[in-house]
C-alpha cells in the first residue's frame, strides 16, 4: 500500500485536478492506494486572511468569502458536472456555510484566537478532499477522508502536537475495511494539515502540514512508500531560482532530507520525515507536471554517488547576536541562562557558534524574534549589563548557507572546500558551525551575497565543468575576432571540461547583457537592437546585481575610460583580461592601488596581448623571474606596426603612403599617431619594466618620436643606412632603471635584420642568457594574433580557476 500527497501547487485549477485524478489511477493499478491533498493554491492564505479581516471588523471578509466560494463551486461544475455534482454541491455549500458562521462569528467578538484559527483554517483542506473525491468517483470508489476523524492532537492549536499511539489506532481502524475491498476497493481522499483534539475541536498540524499527515498515515498504515507529488521534480542539489546549474538528487537519506528541509529547502516539511524514518519507509518526491521524472528516493541509506555533499541551502532573514564577557570565561552555567531565557520568550535559536576562549557566544535568530531575544538577554544578565560586564552586538540582514551531505563525514578538505570557495568569491564569514556528525557544515554570511555564494559552493561540489561568464567590451576588429574565435573553438573548450559563454557585450554606444549568455551567431543583430546606452559604470552596476562568480572583463578597446571603470567591474567580482596597455601604465599611485584592489578581490588581471600581441613576452619574463634567473636587458623590435613599416620601407613608395596601407590592413593602433610617437613602445618598454619592480612612471621613459617626419628625411635616413651596409629598425631598450625608443642602424648580419612582416623579436639578456640572449620571435601585430593572446589569457585563466 502507498499513499500519495498532492500539494496546493497540484490543485491550483480544474485541469490539474485532472491531472492529479489520472496520476492516481495510473497508480492504483500497481496496488492500494490513500491520497492525501492540500488545500487548493492560495487557499489557506484566504482564509486567514478573512479570519484577520473579520477580527478586524472589516466588512471586505465577505467579499474574501465570496471569492473562496465561487473558486470552490466552479471547481465543481467544471470537474463533477451541475448534475452529477448534486451531492458534492450540497457538501460543499454546508462546509462553505460553516465557514461563513466561524468567520461571523470571529466578526462579532473582535478576536480571532488560535483555536478559531484552526477552525478558518481547515476548510481549504476539507473542500479540496471533497472535490477531488467527487471527481475521482467518477472512473473509481473513492471517498472523502475527513483526517479529523482519525489523526488526534492535543490541544496547542496552529502547531497541535500528534498524539501517536491513538491516531495509529483510529487510523488503522478508518482505513483497513478500504484497503480489503478487492479489485476494486475504495481510494481515501485524505484531507492534510487538520486533527482534531480528543474532544473532537478541530486542530492544525502546523503550515505545510499535509506532507506530515501523509507520513502520519503512512506510518500507522506500514506503507511502502511514501510519494509527495508537487511541482518540482525532486529535492534539488539547490534552489533553482538562485543556482540554474541545481540537478536532482536521486537518492538521498533521512538525516540528509532533515537537515536541506530545516535549511530552507522547500520540496518536504521537515516534521514529515520523523513518522517515515521511525517505520523506516522511504519517501519519494515526485513532479506532478513531470510523472515520467524518477524523482528524489528518501530512505534510511544511499549509495555513493561520488560527492561528498548532496545538497546546499539556505535560510534567510536573520539575526546574527552575539554576547560578550570577560565574565562569561570558565563561568558555567553561562550558556545555560542564555538559551532558558530566549526559550522563555519563544525565540526559536537556528544557529550557535561559541569561540573556544568562551569570551562570546554568538547565535542566530529569525529577525522577527531579534528584539524579543535582545529584551530576554538585557533581563536575564542586568546585573552584568548595569555593571558593564557584558555586551550584546546585534548583526541583521544575514542568512545562513548550509552543506548537507552524509558523504562529509570523515572527509577530510569539504570544510576548506566551502571555507575557499567563499573567500575566492569575496563572501565573509560572519559565523560558522558544524555538528559532531559532520553531515552540516553552516555558515553565516551577509543576506545581500545569498545568490553568489550559493553558486559558489555549487560550483566547487558538483559542477564538473569549468565555467566562466564574458563581458566583452570593445567588439571592433580585435573584439569581433575574438568572438570568432570562441564561436570556433565553442565544441574544443566543452570538450576539454570548460563552459565558456558571453553574457555582455558593448561598443562605445551600446551594450547588452543576458545572464544566460549571447549567441555567437548572431551577436552583432543582437548587441544593435540593445537599447542600453554604453556607459562603464552603468555596465559593472548591472554587472554586480547578476551576483557571478567566474566572470571577467574582456576589453579589447584603447578606451582610458574603460580603465577608469576597472576597480567597479573589479568590486563587481569580475576579473579583467585585456590587450590594453593604458591599465598598466597608470600613474604609479593609481596602478598601485589598482593593483592592491585585484590582491584583495582575488582577481586575476591578464595582460599577455600588452607586449607582442600573441606573443608569450609577459609569460616569459615572468617565468624567468619565478624561476629566480635576473634579468639584466630588455631590448627589441616592440611594435608590430613599425616593424611592418621598416621591413616593407625601400624608398619607392614614401614612408607616409605606407602608414596609410598599414592602417588599412588593421595593423596599427585606431590611431597610427600612437605607434609612430614611439608611445606604443614606450608603454611597452613600461609595462615590462613594472612587471620587473619597477615604479618608473611613463615620463621616465624616453622615446624619439616619427610624428611629422617628412618622406624626403626618412628617404635620406634609410639611404644613408644602407650605404653602411646596415637596415634602419625602431627599437626599445630596458636596461636597469633606463627606458628608451628611437630608431637605430643594425648590420644586415643582426638578428633584429632578419624580422619579416609585422615579426617583433625580443630578446632577454639574463645572469643564465648571459652570452647568448633568449630570443622570442613572431608575428607582432594584426586583429588574429592579438585576439589570439586575448584567447590565451581566457585559457589561463580557466586553468587557475578551482574545479
Amino acid at each position: 500500500m502507498r499513499v500519495l500527497k498532492f500539494g496546493g501547487s497540484s490543485l491550483a485549477t480544474s485541469d490539474r485536478v485532472r491531472d492529479v485524478v489520472r496520476i492516481v489511477l495510473d497508480e492504483a493499478r500497481k496496488e492500494p492506494l490513500i491520497v492525501v491533498v492540500s488545500a487548493f493554491q492560495g487557499i489557506t492564505n484566504q482564509l486567514i486572511d478573512c479570519a484577520r479581516l473579520a477580527e478586524r471588523g472589516e466588512a471586505r471578509y465577505e467579499q474574501e468569502w465570496a471569492a473562496i466560494a465561487r473558486r470552490h463551486r466552479s471547481a465543481i461544475d467544471d470537474l463533477v458536472g451541475p448534475r452529477r455534482g448534486r451531492r458534492t454541491r450540497v457538501q460543499a455549500d454546508a462546509l462553505l456555510s460553516e465557514l461563513h458562521d466561524a468567520l461571523h462569528g470571529i466578526q462579532l467578538l473582535g478576536h480571532c484566537p488560535p483555536r478559531a484559527l484552526d477552525v478558518v483554517a481547515s476548510f481549504g483542506e476539507r473542500l479540496s478532499a471533497l472535490i477531488v473525491a467527487a471527481y475521482l468517483e467518477r472512473f473509481h470508489p473513492a471517498r472523502f477522508a475527513d483526517a479529523r476523524a482519525f489523526v488526534i492532537t492535543d490541544d496547542q492549536f496552529t502547531h497541535a502536537n500528534v498524539i501517536f499511539s491513538r491516531t495509529n489506532r483510529a487510523s488503522r481502524r478508518y482505513f483497513t475495511p478500504m484497503l480489503r475491498a478487492g479489485r476494486r476497493r475504495v481510494i481515501p481522499v485524505v484531507t492534510g494539515f487538520v486533527g482534531s483534539t480528543v474532544d473532537g475541536r478541530t486542530t492544525t498540524i502546523g503550515r505545510n502540514g499535509s506532507d506530515y499527515t501523509a507520513a502520519i498515515v503512512g506510518a500507522a498504515m506500514g506503507a511502502s512508500v511514501i510519494e509527495i507529488w508537487t511541482d518540482v521534480d525532486g529535492v534539488l542539489s539547490a534552489d533553482p531560482r538562485a543556482v540554474p546549474a541545481a540537478f536532482v538528487l536521486p537518492q538521498i537519506s533521512y538525516e540528509e532530507a532533515m537537515e536541506l528541509s530545516y535549511f530552507g529547502a522547500k520540496v518536504l516539511h521537515s516534521a514529515a520525515i520523523a513518522p517515515a524514518v521511525a517505520k523506516s519507509i522511504p519517501l519519494l518526491i515526485k513532479n506532478t507536471f513531470n510523472p515520467a521524472a524518477p524523482g528524489t528516493l528518501i530512505s534510511k541509506s544511499t549509495s555513493d554517488q561520488g560527492h561528498p555533499a548532496k545538497g546546499i541551502s539556505s535560510v534567510g532573514d536573520l539575526t546574527l547576536l552575539t554576547i560578550r564577557g570577560l565574565t562569561m570565561v570558565g563561568v558555567p552555567g553561562i550558556a545555560e541562562r542564555l538559551f532558558r531565557a530566549l526559550a522563555g520568550r519563544r525565540v526559536n535559536v537556528i544557529l550557535i557558534s561559541q569561540a573556544s576562549s568562551e569570551h562570546t557566544i554568538c547565535f542566530a535568530v529569525q529577525t522577527v524574534d531579534a528584539a524579543a531575544a535582545v529584551q530576554a538577554i538585557h533581563e536575564e544578565f542586568r546585573f552584568e549589563f548595569h555593571n558593564h560586564l557584558t555586551a550584546v552586538d546585534e548583526k541583521s540582514g544575514q542568512m545562513i548557507v548550509a552543506v548537507v551531505g552524509d558523504g562529509m563525514k570523515g572527509r577530510p578538505g569539504v570544510a576548506g572546500e566551502v571555507f575557499g570557495a567563499l573567500g575566492r568569491n569575496n563572501i565573509n564569514i560572519s559565523a560558522i558551525a558544524q555538528g559532531a556528525s559532520e553531515r552540516n557544515i553552516s555558515c553565516v554570511i551577509d543576506a545581500t551575497q545569498q545568490v553568489r555564494a550559493l553558486n559558489a559552493v555549487h560550483q566547487a561540489f558538483f559542477e564538473t565543468r569549468k565555467s566562466l561568464a564574458l563581458v566583452i567590451i570593445g567588439v571592433g576588429n580585435i573584439g569581433g575576432t575574438l568572438l570568432r574565435q570562441l564561436h570556433d573553438q565553442h565544441a574544443y573548450l566543452r570538450a576539454h571540461g570548460f563552459d565558456v559563454k558571453v553574457i555582455g557585450l558593448a561598443n562605445s554606444k551600446r551594450f547588452v547583457l543576458s545572464a544566460d549568455g549571447i549567441s555567437l551567431g548572431r551577436w552583432r543583430e543582437t548587441l544593435l537592437a540593445s537599447r542600453r546606452r554604453m556607459n562603464p559604470h552603468a555596465l559593472a552596476e548591472q554587472l554586480a546585481q547578476l551576483e557571478l562568480t567566474n566572470a571577467a572583463l574582456v576589453d579589447c578597446t584603447a578606451d582610458a575610460s574603460i580603465v577608469d571603470a576597472y576597480p567597479a567591474f573589479v568590486s563587481a567580482n569580475l576579473h579583467v583580461i585585456t590587450p590594453n596597455k593604458r591599465a598598466n601604465v597608470l600613474p604609479w599611485k593609481r596602478y598601485a592601488a589598482l593593483m592592491e584592489l585585484l590582491r584583495a578581490r582575488r582577481k586575476h588581471f591578464l595582460y599577455e596581448a600588452n607586449v607582442g600581441a600573441g606573443l608569450p613576452i609577459m609569460s616569459t619574463l615572468r617565468d624567468l623571474i619565478a624561476s629566480g634567473d635576473e634579468v639584466v636587458k630588455v631590448e627589441g623590435i616592440f611594435s608590430g606596426t613599425l616593424s611592418y613599416l621598416f621591413n616593407t620601407f625601400d624608398g619607392r613608395v614614401g614612408f607616409s603612403a605606407l602608414v596609410k596601407d598599414a592602417h588599412r590592413m588593421g595593423l596599427t593602433e585606431p590611431d597610427p599617431r600612437d605607434d609612430l610617437s614611439g608611445q606604443d613602445v614606450g608603454r611597452k618598454l613600461l609595462i615590462l619594466a613594472r612587471q620587473m619592480g619597477s615604479t618608473m612612471d611613463i615620463q621616465d621613459v624616453r622615446v624619439d618620436s616619427l610624428v611629422g617626419v617628412e618622406d624626403v628625411a626618412m628617404t635620406r635616413r634609410l639611404q644613408r643606412a644602407r650605404s653602411r651596409g646596415a637596415v634602419l629598425r625602431y627599437v626599445g631598450v630596458l636596461e636597469g632603471d633606463r627606458a628608451r625608443a628611437g630608431m637605430r642602424e643594425f648590420p644586415r648580419d643582426h638578428p633584429f635584420a632578419g624580422t619579416k612582416g609585422s615579426d617583433n623579436i625580443i630578446a632577454f639578456t639574463t645572469k643564465r642568457y648571459s652570452r647568448t640572449p633568449l630570443v622570442v620571435q613572431g608575428p607582432g601585430a594584426g586583429a588574429d594574433v592579438t585576439a589570439m593572446g586575448v584567447f590565451s589569457d581566457i585559457l589561463k585563466l580557466l586553468h587557475y580557476l578551482p574545479k
